[in-house]
This record gives structure tokens, C-alpha cells and sequence, in this order.
């Protein structure tokens, strides 16, 4: 995406430069609209690359999937999320009886909101990000995977204490297996 970026930048510069031009102004917002909206893309590309990547670790992407444990959904939620993200009628109960009372449309909603409140709660944690613990880059993707697998509060323990509290799931994955896992998307 970077090559094409320049790429466009390069046919833009040349345009410029290479006769004579009425509005120098203009061509440069052209230039800036361009970038925006090749930065806009790639951005879009690498959320959507991070939710499907994410929803077929926790469920291979089936959205009526449901665990061991009680959490369901494509991506996997917990009863006492869903209800924090204000979800209060979609209990695992129901969504057996019914699952289109939950479907993939509204899941999709539900980990978007998720996304932005575990980015919200991690504005204080960013200085973390570059750094390397226990072997991994410490990423903003990472940061936000991580907190889909055990809480925004896990990995805060988990960076506050430089690794040494990774806490896992009852199926034995850890924080630091998510930022591994989830750390080469760009989410900026």
C-alpha cells in the first residue's frame, strides 16, 4: 500500500512540476485528498484483515459457534461483556434457543464497539508500544487482541509487570500468545 502510495505521489509531483501551472494551491490539495484517501483505505483494509484474522482464531469464522466455556458469537463474547457494552438482552441461553437474535451483523457492531472501548481504556498504555517483552514487539494490534482475549485490565497487569503476569484463558491461551499473534496489522 506504501508502494502505491508513492507511486500516486510520484504521478502527482511529476504532473506538477512538468508544466506550467494556475493554481499551485490546488494541485497540492489534490495531492493531500489523494493521500487521505489512500491512508483511509489502507486503514479500512487492515481492520477488516485484523477482524476476520480475528474472528477465525476464536471461532474459525463460524458466527453461530459457541465453547466450552460459554462464550459465543464469530468472535466469541462473553455474557458480562455483551452486557457492558450494553447488550443486556442477548444472553448465551437465547442466543441457543435463537441465534439470529444475535447475528453476525450485530456481532460485528458488538466488536467494533468493543475495539474502540479496549483502544479508549489503553491511551495510557501506548508508550508500550515498540517496546519488546518476553521476546515480542509490543504493538498496537497486539494491544487491542489482547484485550479481546482477556481483558483490557489483563493486559495492563500483564505490561505493568513487563510479562511476568500473562495470564490465560481457561483453554490455555495467553496474553502474550495474542500479541504475538496479532501484532503485524496496522491499526493507526
Amino acid at each position: 500500500m506504501k508502494k502505491a502510495l508513492l507511486a500516486g505521489f510520484f504521478i502527482l509531483i511529476s504532473h506538477i512540476c512538468s508544466a506550467p501551472n494556475i493554481d499551485f494551491r490546488l494541485e497540492i490539495f489534490k495531492l493531500r485528498s489523494f493521500s487521505e484517501s489512500v491512508n483511509k483505505k489502507h486503514h479500512n483494509s487492515e481492520l477488516s484483515r485484523f477482524i476476520s484474522d480475528l474472528g477465525y482464531r476464536e471461532s474459525g469464522n463460524n458466527w453461530l459457534s459457541v465453547n466450552q466455556i460459554g462464550c459465543f458469537g464469530e468472535w466469541q463474547f462473553d455474557e458480562s461483556t455483551l452486557k457492558y457494552l450494553g447488550y443486556r438482552t442477548i444472553t448465551l441461553k437465547k442466543f441457543r434457543a435463537d441465534p439470529e437474535i444475535f447475528p453476525r451483523e450485530l456481532q460485528l457492531k458488538a466488536l467494533r464497539t468493543l475495539i474502540r472501548v479496549n483502544r479508549m481504556h489503553l491511551l495510557n498504555y501506548e508508550h508500550f508500544i515498540g517496546n519488546s517483552i518476553n521476546g515480542v514487539i509490543i504493538t498496537k494490534s497486539g494491544m487491542i487482541a489482547a484485550s479481546h482475549l482477556g481483558g483490557a485490565g489483563s493486559l495492563q497487569k500483564f505490561l505493568k509487570s513487563n510479562g511476568s503476569i500473562n495470564r490465560k484463558d481457561v483453554l490455555g491461551t495467553s496474553i502474550l500468545d495474542y500479541l504475538k499473534k496479532f501484532r503485524y496489522y496496522d491499526l493507526d
